[in-house]
């Protein structure tokens, strides 16, 4: 049976699988941290030589990157791995299949197959138009964005970009401040650096000075925080977390009329799907003014698939199968 190697390359970890062709449940799944490994073809590697099949029975190869594939030299926005294309090909063989796409491109893909079940819908609106374009958000180690326009034939066309680097804007004085105090230590404020691992500290020691404290936790100790429940400013900062991307998803609708919906993937909002399903998240994606009623018909739905990313590669490693 012919096989694809799929790959989920993130800023923190490595995440390996197997997949039949024309098969979408991935198999065999390591999750390896980066830091562990000096480069890909080392983590690549460590897989292979665990796996349960040759690379005889391997005929493509699929790998998901945090960051633009389209450079000469693919480097990684949150982890110093770098590789070419070339590269990959040659390490693989040239007889294989091979493609490269971004970590967000893979998730577009992953609409595809993605069944109902593996949704969660996020405020009053589910009706979808099947042919109408989407957008992929996901918050996790940095904040990744893709554009998908599903076809009739053949895998999904999903426009390249680095969306989680846009602006950041604020629509009230707890904002502001946000802003202000982010200005400070990093001059342009973008949306990464609140809707992040990262984000989601940044927001907290912000909240804290407004309170007059200095203090800043990990995104772990303020997911453990959370869990107690004793701690005010992680509270608060969630809230604000789903607030701010609210509003990036609403420009986003803005840019592009996405009437397939928005899919929120990523790690952080699968971890806190009761927290954003009473926050105040769908009411900031709506605070647009007067084109309110264009954004409010818009459907929102986390995914809360394990592996998105890597149910994205097997479907595009199927296209690329056939396509040879």
């Amino acid at each position: 049976m012919s096989h694809a190697l799929i790959a989920d390359l993130g800023g923190t970890n490595a995440r390996f699988a197997l997949v039949p062709i024309h098969q979408y449940e991935p198999l065999e799944v390591r999750v390896l941290p980066c830091e562990n490994y000096d480069n890909f073809f080392d983590a690549a590697a460590d897989y292979i030589e665990n796996c349960s099949i040759g690379m005889d029975k391997i005929d493509a190869i699929v790998l998901a990157i945090a960051g633009p594939v389209n450079q000469p030299v693919i480097q990684f926005s949150n982890n110093p791995w770098k590789f070419t294309r070339d590269e990959v090909q040659s390490y693989f063989g040239d007889n294989k299949a091979v493609a490269l796409l971004n970590d967000f491109d893979a998730v577009g893909h992953c609409l595809e197959i993605l069944k109902p079940e593996d949704m969660v819908v996020i405020g009053e609106s589910s009706t979808v138009d099947p042919k109408g374009a989407c957008w992929v958000v996901g918050a996790g180690t940095g904040l990744g964005i893709s554009c998908v326009v599903p076809q009739d034939n053949g895998p999904n066309i999903v426009l390249p970009g680095e969306g989680g680097h846009v602006d950041l804007s604020a629509c009230n004085d707890v904002e502001d401040d946000i802003l202000k105090f982010l200005r400070t230590r990093h001059k342009r404020v973008s949306a990464e650096r609140v809707l992040s691992g990262m984000g989601l500290e940044n927001i907290y020691e912000a909240l804290a000075l407004r309170e007059g404290v200095e203090k800043r936790l990990t995104a772990p100790e303020i997911g453990e925080a959370l869990k107690l429940g004793n701690d005010p400013i992680a509270i608060a900062t969630l809230e604000q977390f789903f607030v701010f991307l609210g509003r990036v998803i609403g420009d986003l609708v803005l840019s592009v009329e996405s009437r397939g919906g928005v899919y929120i993937a990523g790690g952080i909002v699968p971890r806190y799907l009761k927290d954003i399903l009473k926050s105040g998240f769908r009411d900031a994606m709506q605070d647009k003014g007067r084109m309110k009623e264009f954004v409010s018909p818009i459907p929102t739905f986390v995914v809360m698939s394990e592996y998105p990313g890597l149910m994205g590669c097997a479907c595009y490693a199927s296209h690329l199968v056939s396509k040879a």
